[in-house]
């Protein structure tokens, strides 16, 4: 999608501008460019060498169009425009919005602003909703009547829709607190999901199976955005494929997926897999994500996230993202679903980690049954008599304790107790990492939220593996050319204390050399699938030695960014837990990547506006510092010319000196002209309400003009009727003179022959004037007039 501000290229611009004045302008209502009024004229040459977006719309009565370069991206598949009608290039708008909005500013002769307003445009062959801040702000024609309209125009669809998904991703960080189980985790994340723009609908598939098996595959619809809160049947629209609760997808293995259109949006080509049902083996099978073009010309893309059940089995879980039919499935967008399929990873992870903690809760509380059960017997039979007991043991232990338990019986049930403790303080510990990590990754979300620089997130994150992870050094590596983030923990000097996070509960591990298969089975599932390198004894230029090295890829939008680095002494293992933890951590690491890109992405657009602003500004200064420089010498030289006509001078001095003058109050004229303007621009335009003599002032400046008309052999005719004039008004005296002095100066100047006709009358008029009184609600109609001169 193109920036509503485009920065353009001179030689590009020039010829633009050529062509827009080569134009041929007289096959249109507007007739040649140079019958054109002049504030007309003004207003195309100040259109076209600005670098805004900006446009006129032309003559009330056809409203044509003409525009600048950097207007073009607004218009896109409808340019060339130049010299058509409003109601041809937009007619779905014009009726809907425009020619009301441009009715209201011809009629009250005010401008109108728009802020973030929803609009449908066409590029490249599809309806794009964008949303647009821009202006209608009147041109005023010499005669005071209104020939034109400006148009401002600013897209900010890009802003809209980052402040939009951004509410959304937030919005996820508190559904934690809600799940209580996997299924619990897919419903709150469908309902949060509803009547999203930018995703109109989402469906969520489970495919449990067997690590590296070609078992038949089942696919379990857990929710969908079509779901009610009372739980009734689903509601999927006609245009969707079918969408069963269960579905073979051994019957999809023999399906051919070789049927891929190729959409073009802007200036990218996009492939998208034509089919008439969902491709969830294909996406299982691959491991990619999937766009599908469906039957009614919509679009879906299909992401994958996979969840580790135990060692020998995963949840393929396949979620199912509805496009909006007005937006094209950019960078942007798939940036925006791996952002939303990243949150809702965390979300089922934890519903995972809370049902995982039932199950252990369950298994302690019948251990501790069944070891109170055991030591209910134990004390049972120890509770007899002195007697009973010696001679027990005169007889030998094994006599003693045939009833109810035999040696052998004594010793196991020794050791399952011991083995149930063990396998407690094991849950005890595993339920605390995994609180610990839940703490660790919400502290991460809350550092990028609060907007922190990205190597400062980077060093917190690094810091906080280095605590938790027993290991040597840490090496956060962009592989990026333009970044160069490169975080170690620690450095050789560091004085920072990172003591290890002491933890109440110690893990206890066996010396079952049978631990190991299973081990390395999973460290192989990793490094064929999720982006894991594990080097047991590699060489390693930091630390100048050999070291055991867990590497876990940073993706960003699909993309290789960087590594996590985790070096040990050599031919040290790596266990399952600790991969889950760096590749959690990973996500979060590339969340805050994003999040810093966008942050800089729109600091950027906040400069290129103050930057504007500022330039506009500097414009005004300059115009008036230029203004009051020009009058001080200019005065002098006005002033100086009274005194001279006294003197005696020739013929000929006398005739240069009364062109001197002419020329002095021209330029003094226009340089009072530059000076208003600039006021007006900087809003310093004060307008003085007092009481003054109508008659008197209109008639002086009539007298000059009569004059100045007289020497052209023009004659100046003025039609009012004086009695029908008021001979004494309050309102700004200067003003009035200046408007009927730009509007003499103008007809004297472009009339070469014939007359001039001056009208000057009362137009009365109703207002409806509000009391100002706090406990009166009542208005009421005053006839007020109005001065007219045309």
């Amino acid at each position: 999608m193109q920036s509503s501000l485009m920065m353009l290229n001179k030689s590009e611009n020039s010829n633009f501008i050529d062509m827009v004045y080569n134009f041929d302008w007289s096959s249109t209502p507007l007739g040649p460019m140079d019958s054109w009024d002049p504030a007309l004229k003004n207003a195309t040459n100040i259109c076209l060498k600005t670098e805004f977006p900006m446009c006129i719309f032309i003559d009330p009565s056809n409203w044509t169009l003409l525009y600048n370069k950097a207007f073009v991206p607004i218009l896109m598949a409808k340019h060339p425009a130049l010299g058509k009608q409003v109601k041809d290039v937009w007619p779905e708008r014009y009726e809907a919005h425009m020619s009301l909005a441009f009715n209201r500013v011809t009629t009250t002769g005010k401008g109108l602003y728009y802020n973030d307003r929803l609009a449908t445009l066409k590029r490249d062959g599809y309806d794009e909703k964008v949303y647009l801040n821009f202006t209608f702000s009147p041109i005023f024609k010499s005669d005071g009547t209104i020939c034109a309209l400006w148009n401002l125009t600013q897209e900010t669809t890009h802003m809209v829709l980052n402040t939009r998904r951004l509410k959304l991703l937030g919005e996820f960080g508190h559904l934690s607190s809600k799940i209580k189980s996997l299924e619990s985790a897919c419903h709150i994340i469908t309902k949060a999901l509803r009547n999203n723009e930018d995703i109109p609908y989402t469906l969520i598939y489970f495919v449990k199976h067997k690590l590296n098996s070609s078992e038949s595959l089942i696919a379990q619809l857990m929710a969908t955005t079509f779901d009610s809160d009372d739980k009734e049947k689903r509601k999927f629209p006609d245009y969707l494929p079918e969408s069963h609760e269960t579905i073979n997808l051994a019957k999809n293995a023999n399906k051919s997926y070789d049927t891929y259109i190729e959409l073009k949006r802007n200036a990218a080509t996009y492939s998208f897999l034509k089919c008439d049902y969902w491709p969830i083996y294909l996406v299982v099978k691959e491991g990619r994500n999937v766009k599908v073009l469906l039957n009614d010309e919509s679009q879906a893309v299909l992401f994958l996230i996979k969840i580790s059940l135990d060692k020998d089995h995963v949840l393929s879980v396949v979620l199912i993202y509805g496009i909006d039919r007005f937006r094209a499935l950019d960078d942007r967008y798939m940036e925006f679903f791996n952002l939303v399929t990243n949150h809702i990873y965390a979300l089922l992870q934890h519903g995972k980690s809370v049902e995982d903690e039932k199950n252990q809760t369950k298994i302690l509380a019948d251990m501790n049954y069944q070891k109170i059960t055991f030591f209910q017997g134990i004390s049972h039979e120890l509770k007899t008599s002195e007697t009973s007991k010696i001679q027990g043991l005169d007889k030998g232990a094994d006599d003693y304790l045939i009833k109810p338990f035999s040696t052998p019986e004594l010793i196991c049930r020794i050791r399952t107790n011991i083995e149930c403790s063990i396998l407690r303080r094991k849950i005890l510990f595993h339920r605390y990492k995994q609180e610990d990590i839940k703490q660790l990754l919400l502290s991460i979300i809350n550092m990028i939220l609060s907007e922190s620089d990205l190597d400062k997130t980077l060093f917190y994150i690094a810091k906080e593996i280095y605590r938790r992870l027993p290991c040597e050094k840490i090496f956060i590596i962009s592989n990026e050319p333009s970044q160069n983030n490169k975080i170690v923990i620690p450095y050789e000097n560091d004085s920072e204390d990172l003591t290890p996070i002491i933890n109440p509960f110690t893990e206890i591990n066996g010396n079952n050399n049978n631990n190991s298969q299973p081990f390395k089975r999973s460290q192989k599932f990793f490094n064929e699938n999720l982006g894991v390198d594990i080097s047991l004894n590699e060489y390693c230029d930091e630390v100048h030695k050999n070291v055991s090295i867990l590497s876990v890829e940073i993706r960003l939008n699909d993309n290789f960014w960087g590594w996590i680095k985790v070096h040990r002494s050599q031919n040290s293992d790596w266990f399952d837990s600790e991969i889950e933890l760096l590749q959690q951590i990973s996500n979060n690491i590339s969340l805050a990547i994003t999040y810093a890109n966008l942050l800089e992405e729109i600091e950027e657009k906040e400069i290129q506006i103050k930057a504007a602003e500022f330039a506009n500004n500097a414009k005004t200064q300059i115009l008036a510092n230029t203004s009051h420089e020009l009058r001080t010498p200019l005065g002098a030289i006005v002033g100086m010319m009274p005194s001279l006509e006294g003197t005696t001078l020739t013929t000929e001095q006398k005739d240069m000196l009364n062109i001197t003058s002419n020329a002095a109050d021209s330029v003094l004229s226009i340089v009072n002209n530059v000076l208003n303007v600039a006021k007006l621009e900087s809003k310093k335009f004060i307008l003085v309400n007092r009481t003054f003599d109508l008659l008197n002032s209109l008639e002086s400046t009539i007298i000059i003009f009569g004059k100045k008309a007289a020497t052209k052999n023009i004659e100046l005719i003025v039609n009012c009727e004086i009695d029908m004039l008021p001979r004494y008004v309050k309102s700004d005296p200067k003003r009035l003179n200046q408007v009927l002095t730009h509007l003499l100066s103008n007809s004297v100047k472009f009339t070469n022959e014939g007359e001039i006709v001056l009208t000057i009358s009362m137009q009365p008029r109703e207002v409806i004037e509000e009391n100002n009184d706090e406990n009166s609600s009542y208005v009421q109609v005053v006839k007020k007039e109005k001065l007219l001169i045309i």
